[in-house]
């Protein structure tokens, strides 16, 4: 019996051994598969929020996943820096080097060829909301040059691959809206109401004014109106005497007698 419960304990204890060399070494494996360039860090920063945004959020390269975000945090949680910048929001991405076709080069390899990339073509990293769901995902792309969000240098040395953000659309139309609120709220609507009611009282005096004069001097509006009239009939009727004797230009309509000869 004794000799059974040993055999157990050691079949157990076998197994055991097993198992832990076998996850020991899948870690080793893993392990010396990232050494090898099995992906890159590159790193971004956000001066926009980034609601919806987490740890494992999908990163696309023109709408195709090539990795996620491995960390976000402050900057000034990550470098030491000043001011303003403490509150820039650090995003962290792990992308798959097999994911972008350059999984054959190192580490150092594979960060010189995406900063040649990010230069040469300005490629920019953007959070864009997925649908009502509202998770976000990070989208790089190339943009053109005139099209580019400008922001003031950083005041850090980046430890990873960089680049910089772009705004998306979305975040562009909001600060759009934002400003013409803005420019509402500083308005001093009260006066400009009351200027438009003293203008339209001024047209409804002035419009009263035109009326009264208007019916004080419609008699004389009519005898005007009439003298205009005859006129026109006048002159329509020596159009039409003028059409039919051309000669009346030059004399009298009435005949002239001449003087008598011998």
């Amino acid at each position: 019996m004794a000799k059974d419960n040993h055999a157990s304990y050691t079949r157990i204890g076998l197994t055991v051994i097993v198992g832990a060399i076998a996850i020991v070494a899948s870690l080793i494996y893993l392990g010396g598969m990232r050494g090898r360039g099995g992906e890159i860090l590159v790193e971004t920063f956000y001066d926009k929020p980034v609601s919806g945004l987490s740890v494992g959020s999908v990163v696309n390269f023109r709408g195709v996943k090539i990795g996620e975000v491995r960390e976000i945090s402050f900057i000034g949680a990550k470098y030491d820096v000043s001011g303003s910048d403490n509150s820039r929001i650090y995003i962290l991405m792990a992308l798959q080097l097999r994911g972008i076709g350059i999984e054959d080069m190192t580490q150092e390899e594979a960060r010189q060829w995406f900063a040649n990339l990010v230069k040469t073509f300005n490629m920019r990293a953007t959070v864009t909301t997925s649908g009502i769901t509202g998770l976000s995902r990070i989208e790089l792309n190339f943009h053109q040059n005139e099209n580019l969000t400008e922001h003031r240098p950083i005041a850090w040395t980046p430890r990873h691959a960089f680049l910089l953000p772009q705004e998306s659309l979305l975040d562009n139309i909001s600060d759009a809206a934002t400003k013409v609120l803005n420019q509402i709220n500083q308005m001093d609507l009260s006066t400009a109401w009351s200027n438009v009611a003293v203008s339209v009282d001024s047209l409804a005096r002035t419009a009263s004014a035109v009326q009264t004069m208007l019916e004080t001097r419609q008699g004389d509006i009519d005898r005007m109106l009439d003298d205009v009239s005859e006129t026109a009939e006048s002159i329509k009727e020596m159009a039409s005497e003028l059409r039919l004797n051309p000669s009346l230009i030059l004399r009298d309509r009435r005949p002239v007698r001449l003087d008598e000869t011998e």
